[in-house]
């Protein structure tokens, strides 16, 4: 069994969390007066697959990979005169906004340019 192998065996599966991530809102916080902040999560696998092939990717990413507030919350919904999670994301967030969040959720998704660290080439060239 190679070296790499034992190292994911002995994982502790318990600390494979979903990294978190709490933003703030600049301009939702100058309208209220305080701090509007939202946290953010990594998306799991099963929920980035969802997102292939809907009509609002970015706004079913915000809907997904934001944990607070709830933005399926009826009251909320209704309150922003939408029928769906993702015309009151619309209707609340400037479009740059959600594009923020989206690269927020995508980063501690894994998609950042932080996510991996590359090593240099140990492979041997050979000589022609």
């Amino acid at each position: 069994m190679s070296n790499k192998i034992d190292l994911l065996l002995k994982v502790d599966k318990n600390k494979l969390t979903r990294p978190e991530q709490e933003v703030e809102i600049k301009r939702l916080s100058e309208i209220l007066g305080e701090p509007f902040t939202v946290t953010c999560q990594a998306l799991t696998a099963d929920e980035f697959k969802e997102l292939d092939g809907t009509k609002t990717p970015n706004e079913d990413m915000v809907i997904k990979g934001v944990i607070d507030p709830d933005f399926t919350n009826q009251q909320v919904i209704e309150y922003y005169g939408a029928v769906t999670a993702a015309e009151a994301i619309d209707a609340i967030f400037l479009p740059g906004e959600i594009t923020s969040l989206v690269k927020v959720i995508s980063d501690l998704s894994g998609f950042g340019t932080d996510a991996i660290k590359e090593i240099k080439n140990s492979s041997t060239q050979v000589a022609k």
